[in-house]
């Protein structure tokens, strides 16, 4: 990062924590219609405060900026979509390395479909990485999310079905940059840009399979594939 920081983990402030339950998750679902409906670029304060009710005054009482308030909202998301994800990660042991990796992204997408809204807002951060208001953002999603996939890869050295000499750091990283190339393949490339949630369900899983079967197996010729539901099999 450079010099410039915008410090976002010192949001919201507590006078916006302090609200009301209602006049709180009001401001949260103007904001989230705001930024899928525009993208972070274009998203406007003045709009998210005319459609809230609230004093533009009031606005920077609750949040120093736009990026806070989008961070803000990002966290509401992440909290939202680790329900659908919970079930599988407090079952690990039902499901092998590959599998459990085809579940996550499943009930991720499952809650993109059911959730269109948050779905575009989560995408944005992936969408403006280069933006200078959310590239802190995107480093602080990147590291976290190489942690969580070395996590994962310790549950599975520690089950026997991968290699205990990798290393986590080289393979965690290389993880997340499949993850964001599959996202960037299928968006750029097999949807010429477009975004519609409802979709993802259908037409991107086919892409993660994919993309697993070539963690799995790399480009060596192999004699598994992909079953009829799509999971991998010998």
């Amino acid at each position: 990062m450079t010099a410039r920081s915008h410090n976002y983990t010192l949001m919201p402030k507590n006078t916006f924590l302090n609200l009301p339950d209602e006049k709180r998750t009001l401001i949260e679902d103007v904001a989230m219609q705001e930024f899928a409906e525009f993208g972070f670029a274009n998203a406007s304060i003045n709009r998210i405060v005319a459609n809230a009710g609230i004093a533009k005054g009031s606005f920077y009482q609750y949040f120093a900026n736009k990026g806070d308030l989008f961070q803000h909202i990002l966290a509401r998301i992440s909290q939202e979509k680790l329900a659908y994800v919970t079930p599988v990660l407090q079952s690990p042991t039902q499901h092998d390395f590959f599998t459990l990796l085809q579940e996550l992204f499943r009930v991720g997408l499952a809650y993109a479909k059911n959730n269109p809204i948050a779905g575009y807002v989560g995408f944005e951060i992936i969408k403006n990485q280069n933006i200078d208001e959310l590239q802190e953002l995107f480093q602080s999603y990147r590291t976290s999310g190489i942690e969580f996939y070395k996590s994962l890869l310790l549950q599975g050295i520690a089950r026997g079905e991968l290699d205990p000499d990798i290393d986590l750091d080289f393979v965690g990283h290389m993880l997340l940059e499949l993850q964001l190339a599959s996202f960037n393949y299928y968006f750029n490339v097999i949807n010429h840009g477009s975004l519609d949630p409802e979709d993802w369900g259908d037409d991107f899983m086919p892409i993660i399979n994919k993309m697993i079967q070539f963690i799995k197996n790399g480009v060596q010729a192999q004699t598994e594939t992909l079953n009829s539901t799509g999971v991998l099999s010998q």
